[in-house]
């Protein structure tokens, strides 16, 4: 196993959703999450990118089978700020791996992206924490990724 992980868990069924073109302040951000949360849908993985001409995206996964209702929701993104478009892909597994001496061992994640790029395995979104790493992958992938942490 990868140096400090001392523990590798698999969630299935999970969607990631990118909303796109969010005018770049946090009022814009916490409205989306309320209209989310108002259809009583948990999500997770959340992601932010860096601020380009005034403009963010955000990216974050939720229950797969709750995708419908995101998609629902695209109306009310769209009132926040018309500009918004909205990304949606499913059949996602995401990856979690955690150890406590991730917090103060440099190279982890390094190792663990070396491994995904030598198998060429896709990673299609990443969040940490100081003893976590969750990656998002392709279902398809599944089997090669469990082969390849749990025998490196």
């Amino acid at each position: 196993m990868i140096k400090t992980i001392t523990e590798i868990a698999y969630l299935e069924d999970v969607a990631l959703v990118t909303i796109n073109n969010i005018p770049n302040t946090v009022a814009y951000v916490s409205r989306i999450l309320n209209v989310i949360s108002e259809k009583e849908i948990t999500v997770d993985m959340i992601c932010q990118t860096a601020p380009y001409k005034n403009k963010i995206n955000l990216s974050f996964t939720i229950p797969e089978e709750r995708m419908g209702d995101v998609i629902a929701c695209t109306a009310a993104f769209k009132s926040i700020s018309p500009e918004i478009n909205t990304d949606f892909n499913g059949n996602n597994i995401k990856v979690i791996l955690t150890g406590a001496g991730m917090r103060n061992t440099h190279g982890v994640a390094a190792e663990v992206f070396q491994l995904f790029a030598e198998n060429e395995i896709g990673v299609k979104l990443i969040t940490t924490a100081e003893t976590e790493i969750s990656c998002l992958i392709d279902i398809k992938d599944i089997e090669k990724t469990r082969k390849v942490l749990h025998h490196a």
